[in-house]
């Protein structure tokens, strides 16, 4: 039996690291689509498996993202990632719903494991 490959949405403004994740997730089987900003999102919003959020962009910060997107109905499970982390804003990130938050630079492995662990939730 094939098991279609996960479906993941990525927006990140970063076009760099939209690129490398993008990259990364393609080489474990999965499939990605990315935006450049949450309006972006917004605007293409579908299902997925799993969203990736990064925490820090111009229109709106990645929490500000997630609750629009639970408004919108969307229930994918999802993981902001920030490179200035620190521990109140993992905790205002799990008491929005989001399955994790990843500090960048995010390591390959916990990153794939973590969105892995996010859809079998």
């Amino acid at each position: 039996m094939n098991v279609p490959p996960e479906k993941i949405c990525l927006v990140d403004d970063d076009e760099a690291v939209r690129d490398s994740m993008s990259a990364l997730l393609e080489s474990y089987g999965m499939t990605v689509e990315t935006y450049s900003s949450p309006r972006a999102f917004l605007a293409q919003l579908r299902p997925s498996d799993c969203i990736l959020l990064d925490y820090h962009m111009p229109e709106m910060d990645g929490l500000q993202l997630l609750a629009e997107i639970r408004k919108q109905g969307l229930s994918a499970p999802a993981i902001l990632i920030t490179g200035k982390g620190d521990s109140l804003m993992n905790s205002r990130a799990l008491q929005a719903g989001a399955h994790r938050m990843l500090n960048k630079p995010v390591d390959d492995s916990v990153l794939v494991q973590s969105i892995r662990d996010a859809i079998a939730a």
